[in-house]
């Protein structure tokens, strides 16, 4: 089996890179249902012949294979990966990195044990980009999930986050597709920071639910909820319904359940701004 370092990434075909993006956290799926989830989550025309076309190419070169009439990434092609990287790793004898969670190339996955720890180190990764970001550059952060908890469990961080966007100018949009009282309630909280771009709109949807995207200039932070978390955050949003009621001890219980949860960042300028198109869309 072949195997070229540079693919999936860095391809100009960008179609390659959001499939491999997709099947690194959900998998097997078909043909149809990837062609489904570009279109929606990445807000990209495309056609089911032009995803067929890049999944078989993979299949081709050994990067994804076929199980029934599902796809998935080659466990073989991974590993082989995994060790050419590690060869050339030694012969260049560069230092390892002490921090493990830190963003290299084009997809990068990362595993949590918590829904909470992951939030933390989304609200890190905002941080990063905000001290990097300098006067000209792309200027757009857009969000769209179900339930906005963190804005419950840790307000204060969440506003000195957010209230950054106003100060260096840059543009912000969020679709919260819940719809609960504290749903309406967390609209409002972000709205007060961030300005009016903020929009409820409510969907019944099992993959609304669980699907989280965010961008920040060229960065994109997406997480699929498992579906354990998805029902119990359902039934806390439906049983509190006021701020003054609310069981804190029990939210804070979900999001800190020992339950291993991927997040996947993702450095592509287009694909974000695919992205934002969509979002803003809906919005304006």
């Amino acid at each position: 089996m072949s195997l070229e370092i540079s693919l999936p990434f860095g391809k100009k075909d960008n179609v390659k890179d959001i499939v491999f993006s997709i099947l690194t956290s959900e998998y097997p799926l078909k043909i149809i249902e990837l062609t489904n989830y570009i279109r929606k989550r990445y807000g990209k025309s495309i056609t089911f012949q032009g995803v067929r076309k890049a999944v078989l190419e993979l299949v081709e070169d050994g990067v994804l294979i076929r199980e029934d009439n599902s796809f998935m990434i080659n466990k073989d092609w991974a590993k082989e990966a995994r060790d050419k990287l590690s060869s050339i790793y030694e012969k260049l004898n560069q230092k390892q990195s002490s921090d493990v969670k830190s963003i290299e190339g084009d997809v990068t996955v990362f595993t949590f044990d918590s829904l909470n720890d992951l939030m933390k180190y989304w609200e890190d990764i905002i941080e990063g980009w905000y001290k990097k970001f300098r006067h000209g550059d792309y200027a757009f952060n857009c969000f769209q999930g179900s339930h906005g908890w963190e804005a419950l469990l840790h307000p204060d961080r969440e506003k000195q986050i957010m209230s950054q966007l106003k100060n260096k100018r840059i543009k912000s949009y969020a679709i919260y597709t819940g719809n609960t009282p504290l749903d309406r309630y967390i609209v409002k909280f972000y709205k007060s920071i961030v300005g009016p771009n903020c929009a409820l709109m409510p969907s019944s949807k099992h993959f609304d639910r669980g699907f989280y995207i965010a961008t920040y200039g060229d960065l994109i932070v997406q997480i699929q909820y498992p579906d354990r978390l998805i029902l119990e955050l359902e039934n806390f949003f439906k049983k509190n319904t006021s701020l003054d009621n609310m069981d804190m001890k029990s939210l804070s219980d979900i999001v800190n359940k020992k339950l291993k949860v991927k997040l996947t960042v993702i450095k592509n300028l287009d694909m974000a701004k695919h992205i934002n198109q969509s979002i803003i869309s809906q919005i304006e």
